[in-house]
């Protein structure tokens, strides 16, 4: 019992400042929140200048033209020729169309003689007729008997119906008896009439034996029903 005794002093000591210890903890805990929170209500209770009450919660944004710092919507420098964006990432603002952005400033975009600015504002393309090299627009050199096209690509031109290219001319297309021009830019450019058939160079009539007719292509031919092929003749089986 006397040991029992002695030790309870001891015992109580050390509840007594673990108890302490654990409510200055708890206080100080209560401070940090109480001062968080008050300062919380007082940052969303006020919108600052130049920003806009958001309509789905108790926070605000700035307006076009500024940017938020802290509690504040501080203005965007925008320089000439752009135009501020309502965007909350990048600059701030954009070039407007037919300049570039250099650095922090917009410069009118430099468009080549013989050229055009296309629909985005900051790239350009040749006019008809012209073709682009390096950063120049240069004339399309035309053979006779050709045509310009509106594509982008390949030679700028194409030729005139009846001629056909051969490297950078156009050379005439001849049609032999019994022969039409055709649409295809590939080929001899030409086809036979139809109950004709077609060599490198002429159009020969074909032979109907007895009994037979032109088949479906045009250069041959079949035999009638019940008829049957023999050699270059038709035969009942």
């Amino acid at each position: 019992m006397a040991e029992t005794n002695a030790l309870s002093p001891i015992t109580c000591t050390r509840k007594s400042r673990s108890q302490k210890l654990l409510r200055a903890g708890l206080l100080c805990l209560l401070g940090i929140f109480s001062v968080e929170g008050a300062s919380s209500q007082s940052a969303s209770g006020q919108i600052p200048e130049n920003a806009t009450a958001q309509e789905s919660s108790s926070g605000w944004t700035c307006d076009a033209g500024y940017r938020s710092n802290g509690s504040e919507c501080l203005a965007i420098s925008v320089p000439s020729n752009a135009y501020a964006t309502n965007s909350a990432f990048g600059r701030g603002w954009e070039c407007h169309y037919g300049f570039e952005r250099e650095a922090d400033l917009c410069h009118p975009f430099t468009v080549p003689e013989n050229a055009y600015l296309d629909y985005s504002g900051s790239r350009w393309s040749c006019d008809r007729g012209y073709q682009r090299e390096k950063g120049t627009c240069e004339a399309i050199p035309l053979p006779e008997n050709a045509y310009l096209t509106d594509r982008g690509y390949g030679a700028g031109w194409e030729c005139e119906r009846g001629y056909t290219q051969v490297r950078l001319t156009c050379e005439r297309i001849d049609v032999p008896a019994n022969g039409y021009l055709t649409s295809n830019r590939y080929g001899a450019g030409w086809a036979c009439e139809r109950g004709y058939l077609q060599t490198d160079s002429d159009c020969i009539q074909v032979n109907l034996p007895a009994n037979a007719h032109i088949n479906y292509s045009g250069d041959g031919w079949d035999c009638n029903r019940p008829y049957s092929q023999v050699g270059q003749i038709c035969e009942m089986p």
